[in-house]
């Protein structure tokens, strides 16, 4: 079977993990944000950058480099085969007879399969969209919408979007130091790399106490039942609202589903302290200095001192220079894993993180990582890891080698396009025109 063309939108890791796999591809721009803000492309970006795409493309070039192929294999990228995106850059439009108020998906008019992979959740990605737009945009067939979260996915699918898949997130492909770890080499005790993603809680964004209540309750129901999700407790245990039908026309299902992730921000803001502030103001009490932080917003909402982001070959070298790295989710997973996990492991540092659902998929706990599941458990495995490099070190090399022999970008690239071979290709000309008269998607927890 002939191998479908590929084009890569947005760049990033995707054009790293297609040249490790060695496929040849497009590199195509993405439509242009409000400032540093990925997903702050409106649709008016949207269709701009669609019409220059499509232009491009009937005249044989593209709108970004040509990377291991000519100028015609680069048109053939554009008018068909696979797109591979982050979070949802590929997906753009093109009007049709009646303007702008006649839009079309752009891979669909040019006979593409998009596969967009999703590390923060699908409707953060799509926030600067209006709502009836984003969701029947996301009705598309010949769109694959992987999602790294499996709770995500799931009520996804409940709510019946079509082509979701479950693709977890991983480290970038590069060169990485494979050399074992030297406990002489330590500069750092015990570190966390990550910011304060929530401000739900701050004295200036006074909420209701109406729209807390389906987050506590979901609050109070995983106290016991550990596994249980948000959608689980919102419309399987207690039908907080009429059950969503994949079989009805998504625009019936607009007003439910839109209640239903203005619910769950309060939900996403609570896992934001269990999963991960709770534990940085406790260490900071607990250990002091021998506790270094870095990461955006902890001074601003809780007055904790913290280092500035580090960059990608600043994370490689601190990762190996510190005994024990820690890694705490933040909200926007229910069970899913964070980059963070495939970013310490590809390093070669010992990870120590909070137990999360999805951990045992990607890794042997005790073996390649080990786990806390509270403060005092937090402090007890602090004390020993500190005390037993040998053993730290030797877990750190065994996590090392599971994430670069599977959980690099190249590796998931496989499985995307794996995905995108299993989708019929779109039929052009497009068939729903998608409506654009309403508000843009309420965002809910977005960051990593």
């Amino acid at each position: 079977m002939k191998q479908q063309s590929l084009a890569v939108f947005g760049g990033g890791w995707w054009e790293r993990a297609a040249r490790k796999a060695g496929s040849q591809f497009t590199s195509f721009d993405g439509p242009a944000a409000r400032g540093a803000n990925p997903y702050d492309a409106d649709i008016a970006a949207r269709l701009r950058f669609g019409r220059e795409v499509e232009r491009r493309a009937a005249s044989g070039g593209t709108a970004g480099e040509a990377t291991g192929g000519t100028a015609g294999e680069a048109s053939g990228a554009a008018s068909g085969g696979v797109w591979v995106d982050n979070g949802g850059v590929g997906l753009n439009f093109v009007s049709g007879p009646g303007g702008e108020n006649d839009l079309h998906l752009l891979h669909e008019r040019c006979g593409a399969t998009l596969v967009s992979h999703f590390v923060d959740p699908v409707h953060v990605c799509l926030q600067r969209l209006p709502w009836p737009a984003a969701w029947m945009s996301l009705g598309s067939r010949s769109w694959i919408k992987a999602v790294w979260d499996r709770a995500h996915a799931t009520e996804l699918e409940r709510f019946g979007v079509p082509g979701v898949i479950h693709v977890p997130m991983a480290a970038q492909d590069g060169e990485y130091d494979e050399t074992p770890l030297k406990e002489e080499d330590v500069e750092c005790a015990v570190s966390f790399v990550g910011g304060q993603n929530t401000r739900y809680f701050s004295s200036n964004m006074p909420v209701g106490t109406g729209q807390l209540f389906a987050g506590a309750l979901a609050g109070a129901v995983r106290a016991d039942l550990p596994g249980a999700t948000f959608y689980d407790v919102y419309h399987d245990l207690y039908g907080l609202s009429g059950a969503v039908s994949a079989d009805e026309p998504v625009k019936d299902r607009f007003e439910r589903i839109q209640r239903y992730y203005a619910a769950k921000l309060f939900h996403h803001a609570s896992l934001c302290i269990r999963n991960r502030d709770r534990y940085v103001i406790f260490l900071r009490r607990q250990l002091g200095n021998l506790f270094h932080l870095a990461g955006r917003g902890w001074d601003e909402a809780y007055g904790i001192a913290c280092d500035p982001p580090l960059s990608e070959e600043q994370y490689r070298t601190h990762f190996r220079r510190s005994a024990i790295n820690l890694n705490f989710v933040n909200g926007n997973a229910e069970t899913g894993l964070n980059m963070r996990h495939f970013e310490i492991t590809a390093a070669g540092g010992f990870m120590l993180c909070h137990d999360h659902p999805e951990l045992e998929d990607c890794f042997v706990v005790g073996e390649e990582c080990d786990v806390f599941r509270g403060e005092s458990e937090l402090l007890e495995k602090i004390e020993y890891y500190l005390g037993h490099a040998r053993r730290r070190i030797e877990i750190a090399r065994a996590g090392q080698k599971r994430t670069l022999s599977e959980h690099l970008y190249s590796h998931r690239l496989r499985r995307l396009l794996d995905a995108a071979a299993q989708t019929p290709r779109a039929q052009a000309p497009p068939g729903e025109v998608l409506a654009t008269a309403s508000r843009p998607v309420q965002a809910a927890g977005a960051g990593r």
